[in-house]
């Protein structure tokens, strides 16, 4: 047996069965073929096939796997994987190298330190040298992506390896020594860490939590519900973790960053946090952008989590409970803990942040709001909303509705522009049958606008959004935080028609002048059951700060 179709099946039996990428030179070495256990998925550029593993990774809570060649190949994927890392989701990160007799790091032709480039940005950078590692090296790598917090591993396997015979007798032997990933059982929290977090809830008289992604990979969404309204503690949420509690909880206010006064047009951060005097941040992760700067780094933090995520002098709790989420949570509601009255400040903000409407819409600016309403109707309560990076992540991240986990994704700590196509490919490969949008700036989406053509090959059904402003949205606005005349060369470039370039790759559109038409042709894209793109001209309004008072 040679030693790529042993490494396939390998892979396979582990519970690997899609990757992503673009094979290369080693063309002559491996073959993806199904009939070891794993589909390929051929993309146009590498980032968009790590992107797709990180999004698979994200939705079924396993590795999923992606490929490159070597030198630019795996470069090019490395975006992918970062984040994956940042963003917290299992993924096996594979790439061909070069022959080892001729490995000479930046010297031999499109041969770079693969291990090396990888290491930091992988919870696990390793090479293959021969065919009895490989056992040892998979399973060790890909357990990596699962313990602790998620996150990818990445494996070199050289030509020449890849090309090596392996004796039958000793390939079975590899294969019967493969045991299934393991998901490992959560530590038990110390009693004495719950007695402590149970007598600060106590004394606390308006807490308030917040919660991180970690909830949703740990499912403990239903405890989290449970504690709150035991306490009657009103919730926010980071964006990466949008649906843990739905947005129709009678507990829970909104998911929150620093835009939310300038989305709402109205000063609602003093508001949600004046008075609140603990801070119960649980699956809280600090790169998630929700910051304690939020609430002014002068509240008392109580962090219960499964997973310790140190920030050193950044930010330190005044207690800790780590363990088990829901262990946790379950033994914390067996104490007498208060059920307190909320602030009055939070009875005012809750239907102002149900609404979903911000306090007020220049005549001047596009209602990017009211496309963001549209496109979650459109979803109802199990479509998957992702989002690329740009001025209107913020508005679709703190508006758009979400009611269960994994129902909007966007690049999160991470922040990868070209994030929401490649994104909704993954999320309709891994549910076929349920709607999902891609939801773009013509920036970030013309980045991996050639992707159109994946969608078409593999009759994807994603309907993608693109706010077309020929603009760099979201740098505008920072531009134009000092006040000053923004830089326009440095934001702005030529218009492209992108209902041409959808058909010219075979995808069907729709250009949407009048906002008011949007929903309709939202709703007939989505009949077609086929990849449609609707392009919307919009215009933004960079003075998001200067609505407020």
């Amino acid at each position: 047996m040679q030693f790529n179709e042993l490494f396939l099946k390998t892979m396979s039996s582990m519970g690997l069965k899609k990757c992503f990428g673009i094979i290369g030179g080693e063309a002559e070495a491996i073959s993806f073929d199904e009939a070891f256990g794993i589909r390929f998925y051929l993309t146009r550029h590498e980032f968009a096939a790590g992107i797709m593993a990180d999004v698979a990774g994200r939705l079924t809570g396993m590795p999923h796997m992606c490929w490159a060649t070597f030198g630019p190949g795996l470069t090019n994927m490395a975006t992918g994987v970062c984040s994956a890392m940042l963003d917290r989701s299992p993924m096996v990160a594979c790439s061909a190298q070069i022959p080892r007799p001729q490995i000479r790091f930046n010297l031999t032709h499109q041969c770079i330190d693969n291990v090396g480039l990888m290491t930091s940005i992988t919870k696990s950078s390793q090479q293959l040298e021969k065919a009895e590692e490989l056992v040892s090296h998979v399973q060790s790598a890909l357990q990596h992506t699962l313990d602790g917090l998620p996150g990818p591993a990445y494996l070199s396997i050289p030509l020449d390896l890849l090309k090596t015979e392996v004796p039958d007798r000793k390939a079975l032997d590899i294969l019967q020594a493969v045991q299934p990933l393991t998901r490992r059982k959560k530590a038990k929290p110390a009693r004495a860490d719950i007695i402590r977090a149970a007598q600060c809830i106590t004394h606390a008289t308006h807490p308030m939590i917040v919660i991180g992604n970690q909830v949703i990979r740990d499912g403990s969404q239903a405890s989290v519900c449970r504690f709150s309204q035991q306490i009657n503690a009103p919730i926010i949420c980071s964006l990466a973790a949008k649906g843990a509690v739905p947005d129709d909880h009678p507990q829970f206010l909104t998911a929150a960053n620093k835009y939310l006064d300038g989305v709402y047009r109205t000063p609602v951060l003093h508001e949600l946090f004046e008075g609140v005097d603990l801070m119960i941040l649980i699956g809280y992760d600090f790169g998630e952008d929700l910051k304690p700067a939020l609430w002014g780094n002068d509240k008392p933090t109580l962090v219960i989590n499964s997973v310790d995520v140190p920030m050193d002098d950044i930010f330190q709790p005044d207690i800790l409970c780590l363990g088990d989420i829901t262990r946790s949570l379950d033994q914390l509601t067996h104490y007498a803990l208060p059920k307190r009255e909320w602030l009055a400040s939070h009875q005012r903000l809750k239907p102002f942040f149900d609404k979903r409407r911000p306090a007020s819409q220049p005549d001047t600016a596009t209602d990017i709001p009211g496309i963001v309403a549209a496109v979650s109707t459109a979803l109802g309560r199990d479509g998957i909303f992702c989002s690329d990076v740009g001025l209107h992540k913020q508005y679709a991240g703190l508006l758009a509705t979400t009611y269960q986990e994994n129902r909007f994704l966007c690049s999160n700590v991470c922040g990868s522009f070209g994030f929401g196509l490649p994104a909704a490919m993954a999320a309709q490969i891994c549910y076929p049958e349920t709607r999902v949008i891609a939801f773009c700036g013509d920036g970030g989406f013309h980045s991996t606008s050639q992707e159109l053509e994946t969608l078409v090959r593999y009759s994807l059904p994603v309907v993608i959004v693109v706010l077309s402003d020929s603009a760099f949205g979201l740098i505008k606005y920072y531009q134009n935080l000092n006040g000053s005349e923004p830089q326009r060369h440095l934001t702005e470039f030529g218009p492209v028609d992108f209902t041409l370039l959808a058909n010219a790759n075979g995808v069907s559109a729709t250009k949407v002048l009048d906002i008011a038409d949007f929903p309709d042709a939202l709703e007939k894209a989505f009949q077609t059951r086929q990849p449609h793109l609707i392009e919307i001209p919009v215009k933004y309004d960079y003075n998001l700060l200067q609505h407020i008072a």
